[in-house]
């Protein structure tokens, strides 16, 4: 808690984490990292907690990576993401930078109260499931919100016996029985339910202005029904990019994300919103702004926020100069 780490990882310029968060149960709160050639933190394991922290200018000499890093383990569940400001990250690599980066089947993640501020792929699940991502700003991110069915495409040699390390953790924690059946139930049957598929995805009551909402990749073999997107207001540029939905074979995203070829872009008019996207929001016009320096975050038609909705608390974000911590 309360620390500031920065300008790290000058010697081994990748794999040298401020934070690496392993085991069960563990708290980051409250600090503030920046400046750093690749990742801030590596999460492996459960039931960590994430919070009031402040990430920038992290991944500057690497692409394909996260400020916060997790990924290829359905075990690794009931982790939460809160509270956290993330902003200018962008890296020089293919496949840029993501904030939260729940790669290869990250899955059972609750991401919720962030400010995610010019944070590039602000949101990224990678193919995982059962991941909740509710009540976040988004503001110039591109996109704000990405889900792929990777499992389904390029990389199914995770399914065919080529590479099996995902089945081979599962199978290691026992995973279909007590305790994990019981604390993720979700676990005890995700065998037979078509485990490459990312199912159970939610997300619900974000905001987003600036940038592009929502990236659907491997889209020829995407089905809505594995989503519940509801509630988000979105004032971006660009609604939605996907691949065009008549080209077959797999999603070429993987080999450069940026590809323009092959791909579409819904913006706020396209007609097909309202169908795909029933109960979301789309405008053209702004309805928040933010001022960085004074870290303001001002909601100018409030009229749009969805029920329940509450700020982030910008306040309580990154080191606090009190020697208690209250939160």
């Amino acid at each position: 808690m309360n620390n500031h780490i920065h300008h790290y990882s000058q010697w081994l310029r990748t794999g040298q984490y401020a934070f690496f968060l392993d085991g069960v149960g563990h708290r980051l709160a409250h600090n503030l990292v920046h400046d750093a050639p690749h990742e801030a933190v590596y999460l492996r394991g459960n039931d960590h907690v994430v919070e009031y922290n402040e990430f920038h200018d992290i991944c500057q000499q690497t692409g394909d990576a996260g400020a916060l890093h997790t990924g290829r383990n359905w075990t690794w569940r009931g982790n939460v993401i809160r509270f956290n400001y993330w902003h200018d990250l962008k890296g020089p690599g293919l496949h840029g930078v993501a904030a939260v980066y729940l790669d290869d089947w990250g899955s059972g993640f609750h991401v919720h109260g962030n400010l995610f501020y010019r944070a590039g792929r602000a949101t990224l699940i990678g193919g995982g499931r059962d991941n909740l991502v509710e009540n976040n700003v988004y503001i110039d991110c591109q996109p704000s919100l990405h889900l792929d069915a990777r499992g389904l495409g390029w990389a199914c040699y995770y399914f065919d016996g080529t590479y099996p390390t995902l089945f081979e953790t599962y199978r290691e924690m026992n995973a279909d029985q007590p305790p994990y059946s019981v604390r993720y139930p979700e676990l005890k049957n995700l065998l037979n339910d078509d485990p490459a598929a990312p199912k159970n995805n939610r997300l619900i009551n974000n905001l987003s202005m600036g940038g592009r909402w929502l990236d659907i990749y491997d889209y020829n073999v995407w089905k809505a029904e594995w989503a519940t997107v509801r509630g988000n207001v979105s004032a971006d540029t660009i609604i939605c990019r996907r691949r065009l939905p008549h080209l077959s074979g797999w999603d070429p995203y993987y080999l450069n994300i940026d590809w323009t070829k092959g791909f579409e872009h819904l913006r706020a008019d396209d007609p097909r919103l309202a169908s795909e996207f029933s109960g979301n929001t789309f405008r053209a016009a702004p309805f928040m702004m933010f001022d960085p320096s004074a870290k303001k975050l001002t909601i100018t038609d409030p009229t749009l926020l969805p029920p329940g909705f509450q700020p982030p608390p910008l306040e309580k974000m990154g080191l606090q100069r009190k020697t208690e911590i209250k939160d």
